[in-house]
């Protein structure tokens, strides 16, 4: 019997080892999965703040555009076209302006009272018996 319960205790303890080392593994695997997962919310992050600081900053037509990289910018060489463009006509053109106002039209009942004789008629019922309904 002895040999019987020592061959069960020795299965046990192989079973229990099999189990050990499969949850390492598996603890292994998530924390990498973990690392990657923390690298890649940094990243986001990250990219989020950029966005964030590129849409809100402020804004100005001076300021230089910053070309994808790999992208080749057009204008970054020549310095004409970072400088506003100023003519003489444009500099002492006056521009004047004439606003004509419509005129206001008359309300549909200013004109009713001057044309028609009103008469006021007050109608008091007989059955009424109160004073106030008079």
């Amino acid at each position: 019997m002895e040999n019987a319960s020592t061959k069960q205790t020795e299965r046990l303890i192989q079973l229990l080892e099999q189990q050990l080392a499969h949850s390492n593994e598996q603890n292994d695997e998530l924390t990498n999965k973990l690392d990657q997962s923390l690298k890649q919310i940094e990243v986001l992050t990250e990219q989020v703040r950029q966005l964030t600081k590129a849409l809100y900053r402020s804004k100005s037509e001076k300021s230089k555009y910053q070309a994808p990289d790999g992208q080749v910018s057009l204008f970054e060489n020549d310095p004409s076209f970072n400088e506003s463009e100023q003519t003489e006509e444009q500099s002492t053109e006056a521009v004047s302006y004439t606003i004509t106002r419509k005129k206001t039209n008359k309300k549909r009942n200013d004109s009713f009272h001057e044309e028609i004789e009103m008469e006021e008629i007050h109608h008091h019922p007989a059955h009424l018996v109160c004073d106030c309904c008079r």
